[in-house]
């Protein structure tokens, strides 16, 4: 019987393409957007160096703190941050003007940055001359004794993070990750979609078919129990192949997890079709009506949890703690983001534990609703 009963609403699923297209094509086409939107982005924002003058006068040359502090920031490594162009004031300024340059330093009993507009490259020019000056007046003696002491001074400024961090990831982060495990989030809520399919066709106040059903020699409960057991399976399938998509065509990394990631998937497709069920069995509203709401409170939950921007998810997670957890989106994005970047499975078992809670407590609910459920007549 349950074979029998699996089968056939599993091929009756199936076949509805419209719901196939929304559950499992469609993530797959967002998640392609968002590569060509997004694959440049974190290249793009890393410093690069910036390029400016130095007016070579009797001034600069001899003040050799400056001397040192630029040569020092301009040497090839990955912590260089000024390509420099020593030249004479007249050459200085028509750099500027072409815009080869984003400033020219002038050396001299205060030393100066010409700038033509205003951005964070001027701004760091700026910001090295001011310390070189401000440690220019107490480091005299410090560099007769040791002229390297000046420049590890500023190296320490500009090039030590962990002043300001404190690190714990396993792997450099790479923002644009969220957006993708958002999305797989996204995806597994998206099984609500075929959850509501099952109640419309089980209820017997909401389609023929449920009526049907209601008069057969089958216990309804029953049937609807497999019916959500084949969506469950459907959706975990569909999520499974965006996953394959992600990580063998588009590169997304999981940190070489990719069971447990699979694992977590499972536990989202599960909160996904217990929501759609909630939402189904608790509103006498239309078909569309209900999709409309389930479409609102997925939506929702993904842009709290960085989909639509990435920030969102912590200003949320230091704003309103409570929505983080207890938003099966945010639970299913933190807990890839574990995985990738913690190496720590404690983090990923209590997101998990969350959706497994969440998804008890739907289904809780629905039952409530269904159990009150009576007819006068069929």
């Amino acid at each position: 019987m349950f074979c029998h009963i699996f089968k056939n609403r599993f091929k009756i699923l199936i076949r509805n393409k419209s719901m196939i297209f929304w559950t499992m094509i469609f993530p797959i086409v967002l998640a392609t957007l968002f590569y060509f939107a997004f694959s440049d982005i974190e290249n793009d924002s890393k410093l690069k160096a910036i390029d400016i003058a130095v007016i070579q006068n009797e001034q600069f040359e001899n003040n050799q703190i400056l001397k040192n502090v630029l040569k020092s920031l301009s040497e090839d490594s990955e912590n260089k941050i000024f390509n420099i162009q020593y030249v004479d004031e007249l050459k200085a300024k028509v750099l500027l003007d072409e815009g080869k340059i984003d400033g020219y330093i002038i050396s001299g009993e205060n030393t100066s940055v010409i700038v033509k507009e205003n951005g964070i490259n001027q701004t760091i020019i700026k910001y090295v001359i001011d310390q070189v000056y401000q440690l220019e007046s107490v480091s005299k003696n410090i560099y007769e004794y040791n002229p390297e002491s000046i420049v590890n001074v500023v190296k320490e400024i500009f090039l030590s993070e962990n002043k300001y961090f404190d690190d714990s990831s396993s792997k450099n982060m790479n923002m644009m990750e969220i957006e993708f495990y958002t999305l797989i989030g996204m995806a597994c809520l998206y099984g609500g979609f075929l959850a509501l399919i099952v109640v419309n066709e089980t209820e017997a106040n909401l389609s023929a078919k449920g009526a049907r059903i209601s008069i057969a020699p089958v216990h309804k409960l029953k049937v609807l129990l497999i019916s959500l057991l084949v969506a469950l399976t459907i959706q975990f399938i569909e999520t499974s192949i965006l996953i394959a998509y992600l990580y063998f065509i588009l590169g997304v990394s999981f940190g070489g997890n990719l069971g447990y990631v699979c694992l977590l998937s499972l536990f989202g497709c599960l909160a996904g079709t217990s929501l759609g069920l909630l939402v189904g069995v608790s509103s006498k509203k239309s078909d569309g009506i209900k999709t409309g709401i389930l479409l609102a409170i997925t939506m929702l939950c993904s842009f709290l949890s960085g989909m639509m921007g990435v920030y969102m998810k912590y200003i949320i997670q230091k704003n309103a703690p409570i929505l983080a957890k207890i938003n099966p989106v945010n639970m299913i994005t933190d807990g890839f983001y574990s995985l990738y970047y913690y190496n720590t499975m404690n983090r990923f078992y209590s997101n998990m534990i969350g959706l497994a809670l969440f998804s008890t407590v739907m289904i809780i609910i629905s039952y409530i609703f269904i159990r009150r459920k009576k007819y006068d007549s069929i």
